[in-house]
């Protein structure tokens, strides 16, 4: 199953994207990924949610 980005919060200065990801799971269905921009790469933190408002208030809280 193809996963698509839904949300996407950034802050140039942290340092930091969160991105909220379409994840077709029985348990959830959006996982919220954080990105380093200087590094270019996936920070290995992530959580899942069944709710897309849920996930959209954590990628806000992540990139304070």
């Amino acid at each position: 199953m193809s996963k698509e980005v839904v949300y996407e919060v950034e802050n140039e200065e942290a340092g930091v994207i969160a991105q909220v990801i379409t994840w077709p799971n029985i348990m959830w269905k959006y996982r919220v990924i954080l990105h380093d921009i200087d590094a270019g790469e996936q920070v290995g933190i992530h959580k899942s949610f069944k709710h897309l408002g849920d996930a959209e208030a954590y990628a806000d809280t992540c990139t304070m």
